[in-house]
């Protein structure tokens, strides 16, 4: 039971019976590894570049590093366990399928916990392993004076420490989904868990993207309480101070021994070495008191997350509880768009089962709070550089907050509606579905919209208080044409059903997902520059306005145009074999 629930939160049928998980995993695995290593890489070139690597150089630079490291490892980790929220426990899905076995339900939750303790476990280790053996290697390659003994020290406690802030954090949602249940019960929990988790997805996205931009005066000031660390960097702070007190002083006590050819260490390089040595020494206390954090914070954490999870399952769920409380916000959205959509069946149709899907389904509502978090950390570092800087008109990234942020959840709606909401259920479309998708597709898009205008009020305070009353407005109505073209060109080559088909991976992510963020930067940056310019004068800012207005309706009438002639529709599309996509089909038809 523990590999049938392993090999369940690998293979997932409800996203796509033909899609191969194994081929997808393994490409988001490579993608982050080939990260970490680039990463790693990074980090370690003014260590490999160094003809004389001064210890204490190295131990103060490396607390910056270490900290960068144990922040990726926690909410990768975190956002492995939210990928898997609803197999974090038992499962309406388990009731009906193992409860009229004869098998324990006590059982069954052992087996359920074993497959998430493996599955956590297994992706921390090797998530961490590579740069946890290549960055102590780089950074005393060229420290003469270090140990063997020493370095391998330095391997273990890295590798030790960085792997304790993942389960840190994949136990730390395991334990939240755990109190969500306990506090408010099997019924209460179904009516926020799901806001709960995008809401974790947002901020474990937007602390993975931050924590790079984190600058290593701040990290030394946090340690020595110069500076309240903010609570997000606190559990990262713990952790630095566990591996710095198991060997990161290893590093700044080690003598300086210089190459055959000097004689002398230069006085600018041993003034520069009794300097940071003399700032790393004060830090030791503090780096025992946080590690002491680190010990308790694991062991609570884990304690907690294994005893809610045996607590809140050891019955089997209720058959009930697979279906929905009825929300009030959910009903409100309904009644406007049944007026919004009132003359128009197929409009209103694509628009009820986009909103029900985007807010319902776990898959989509995860990619959805992963295109939300990307804007939101454009915002939030645009935001710190405005703080830290005094200005008289707004610079450009101002501008480039929303674009970006309505850019990303346009992508992101893009993308979910790829991803069907539920394959067995795809013959009652096919039943009702006359052979036009255009109505169902405007209804998808309208959903889309509606979602663009409730981002757009909840940021109209920041842009009044950023830009003034008059071009806060100006800008939101440009955002939100600059929107409508958006949805227009991302679904303008799209001729399925959305949220019906099959899922079919990209076959070129390599080369899709930079191409796509290197024009979302592009896009965003060109737009606000434009914008910028135009709120200069009146008659600017009229023509720009008109300018966008007029790309949107020659979109809406390409799309028209484009989607004149039927197309035949298939369901259940599926992706292109191993030997197609290497062209070796073409090669022997050419041979033959």
């Amino acid at each position: 039971m523990t590999r049938l629930f392993l090999r369940r939160l690998i293979h997932n049928d409800l996203i796509s019976p033909y899609a191969d998980r194994h081929e997808s995993l393994a490409m988001v695995y490579a993608l982050t590894m080939s990260l970490a290593v680039f990463a790693t890489f990074f980090l370690s070139t003014n260590y490999l570049s160094a003809f004389i690597q001064l210890p204490g150089t190295a131990a103060l630079s490396a607390l910056s590093d270490r900290f960068l490291f144990i922040a990726g490892s926690i909410t990768i980790s975190a956002l492995a366990a939210l990928m898997v929220w609803d197999a974090l426990a038992l499962e309406p899905r388990d009731a009906a399928i193992l409860g009229p076995l004869p098998i324990g339900a006590r059982t069954i939750s052992r087996a359920k916990l074993a497959a998430a303790i493996v599955f956590g476990v297994a992706l921390t280790i090797a998530l961490n392993a590579v740069p946890s053996i290549l960055y102590p290697a780089f950074l005393t390659l060229n420290i003469r004076g270090i140990a063997g003994t020493t370095i391998l020290r330095l391997i273990a406690v890295h590798a030790a420490t960085v792997s304790l802030a993942g389960f840190f954090g994949f136990f730390g949602i395991v334990a939240i989904r755990g109190l969500l249940r306990l506090v408010l019960g099997e019924t209460g929990q179904r009516g926020v868990a799901s806001g709960v988790q995008s809401l974790l997805v947002v901020g474990m996205v937007t602390g993975l993207l931050v924590a790079p931009t984190v600058r290593a005066t701040e990290v030394r000031s946090w340690v020595n309480q110069a500076m309240v660390a903010r609570w997000p960097a606190r559990p990262v702070l713990w952790f630095l101070g566990a591996n710095e007190t198991l060997a990161g002083y290893l590093v700044a006590d080690t003598p300086i021994v210089l190459p055959p050819r000097f004689a002398v260490l230069p006085a600018i390089l041993a003034a520069e070495d009794r300097v940071a040595r003399a700032a790393y020494r004060p830090m030791r206390p503090h780096f025992g008191l946080l590690a002491q954090r680190a010990w308790t914070s694991v062991a609570v954490l884990m304690a907690l997350a294994l005893g809610t999870f045996l607590w809140t399952n050891r019955r089997l769920p209720d058959g009930a509880a697979g279906v929905p409380l009825p929300s009030r916000l959910r009903g409100s959205a309904r009644r406007i768009a049944e007026r919004y959509t009132d003359t128009d069946p197929e409009a209103q149709a694509g628009c009820f089962f986009a909103l029900q899907t985007l807010t319902r389904s776990a898959p989509h509502r995860t990619v959805i709070a992963i295109a939300i978090a990307v804007g939101l950390t454009h915002g939030l570092i645009v935001l710190a550089q405005s703080n830290s800087q005094s200005f008289e008109t707004p610079p450009l990234g101002v501008f480039a907050i929303a674009v970006m942020l309505l850019l990303s959840l346009l992508g992101g709606i893009s993308y979910a509606a790829t991803i069907p909401a539920a394959p067995s259920a795809n013959w009652a479309i096919r039943m009702a579905w006359l052979g036009d998708e255009r109505g169902y597709l405007a209804g998808v898009k309208q959903t889309a919209m509606g979602m663009v205008a409730i981002s757009l009020v909840v940021l109209l305070p920041l842009h009044v208080a950023l830009l003034g009353a008059a071009a806060a407005l100006a800008h939101s109505l440009f955002c939100a044409l600059i929107a409508a073209v958006a949805s227009g060109v991302l679904f303008l080559w799209y001729h399925k059903l959305p949220f019906a088909c099959s899922h079919v991976p990209i076959e070129n992510p390599k080369l899709v997902w930079p191409t796509a963020f290197a024009s979302l930067l592009l896009v965003s940056y060109g737009f606000a520059a434009a914008e910028q310019w135009a709120l200069q004068t009146g008659v600017r800012t009229v023509t720009f306005g008109a300018t966008i207005a007029s790309i949107a309706l020659l979109v809406r009438a390409v799309d028209r145009a484009w989607r004149s002639e039927r197309v035949r529709i298939d369901f259940d599309d599926r992706p292109a074999l191993a030997t197609q996509r290497l062209g070796l089909f073409d090669h022997i038809a050419v041979h033959d």
